[in-house]
């Protein structure tokens, strides 16, 4: 009987929770889960792995247990089939041009730029360019900020390898939709924890937390046309990667996915909530959101969504060592990640790549 009445009681409060707000369904279109090779993804892990671990360019060498750390290890991975030799590659024929994501500019007063990705790489003899995108625009009013800025960019002879970081990777999607004398111009695009199907917390994520960022101490942002959340939304995401697919240019991906213990305590309750779908996310995007398809896949980084890409100046941040776990060999990744690029752009193997 007690059982009963507490079912009862469970069933009533269940009744009386108010549910989710109304969302036109008829705006999303047909999905199916399935294995990354079955949508095209070609993978490189195996041969990237080897390459970021003997990477010569780091601030210091990677011992064999940390460099497996880094990089989360799965069971169909394989083995490495190609070596690349880094000194050889051709750099100064690529310009490496980097978009942020949402809210970057809101914050950047909190960003150490002598250690951003763009900075390590152009101290090391790489042509680099910062893309001064709107933290809280629309991706189709970014990509023409991305198309603008880029027009003069380059020397003779010289292509692009866009680099789009969490919602940079969305921004920079458009702009090679929007924007055709863009992608003539443009070898690769490269997502790294790349917004690439939208995140779920987009969905719930109110006007609040725009103008939380917007009133934000720690930068200079304007509002932009307050579109950024909107482009994030799953819905839009997926509508466009249908109507859109595939890129007039080759992409290549890093996912985020950390462990428990990789995850800075900001980000725990994002990491949990999406844990509740997936246990592979970096508490803002699902693993699955992250890989485009008909990619190459570089490798899952053990780097929780800020990690990866944001260099924070936690002593900044009140409590900042204690809220923000920061710490990732991010210019190995990152000097790997174009150098992986560069070769397989000079020498592309016809064979598929190792693992599934």
């Amino acid at each position: 009987m007690y059982s009963l009445a507490g079912a009862a009681l469970v069933a009533l409060v269940a009744a009386c929770t108010p549910l989710p707000p109304a969302v036109d369904s008829s705006q999303y279109v047909p999905l199916a889960l399935a294995p990354a090779s079955f949508t095209g993804v070609r993978d490189e892990r195996a041969n990237f792995r080897a390459l970021f671990c003997r990477e010569p360019g780091g601030s210091e060498e990677i011992p064999d247990e940390a460099c497996r750390l880094a990089l989360r290890h799965f069971r169909d991975e394989g083995e490495a089939t190609r070596h690349i030799e880094p000194a050889n590659l051709p750099r100064d024929r690529y310009r490496v041009a980097l978009a942020l994501g949402i809210g970057w500019d809101c914050v950047r007063d909190l960003i150490d730029e002598r250690e951003l990705p763009t900075t390590a790489l152009a101290e090391a003899g790489y042509a680099t360019t910062l893309l001064e995108v709107e933290g809280l625009s629309s991706s189709e009013r970014n990509a023409d900020i991305v198309a603008a800025q880029l027009e003069d960019s380059l020397a003779p002879e010289q292509q692009l390898i866009l680099v789009g970081y969490s919602k940079g990777a969305v921004d920079l999607m458009v702009a090679l939709q929007r924007h055709p004398e863009l992608a003539a111009r443009t070898a690769a695009l490269v997502t790294v924890a790349g917004s690439v199907g939208g995140s779920p917390v987009a969905e719930n994520a109110a006007d609040s937390t725009t103008a939380l960022l917007r009133f934000s101490p720690y930068g200079d942002c304007g509002q932009g046309d307050r579109r950024a959340m909107e482009s994030l939304r799953p819905v839009h995401r997926h509508a466009w990667l249908q109507d859109h697919l595939p890129l007039p240019v080759p992409a290549y991906a890093i996912v985020t996915a950390p462990g428990p213990d990789r995850v800075s305590p900001a980000l725990r309750s994002s990491y949990k909530v999406l844990g509740a779908v997936h246990p592979l996310n970096d508490g803002a995007l699902l693993h699955w959101d992250q890989l485009l398809p008909g990619s190459t896949l570089l490798g899952y980084a053990n780097a929780d969504h800020w990690a990866v890409a944001v260099p924070v100046q936690v002593e900044d941040i009140p409590l900042g060592s204690l809220l923000v776990r920061n710490g990732y060999p991010r210019t190995r990744l990152w000097r790997a990640i174009i150098d992986y690029v560069i070769a397989d752009l000079e020498n592309p193997v016809s064979q598929e790549g190792t693992g599934s």
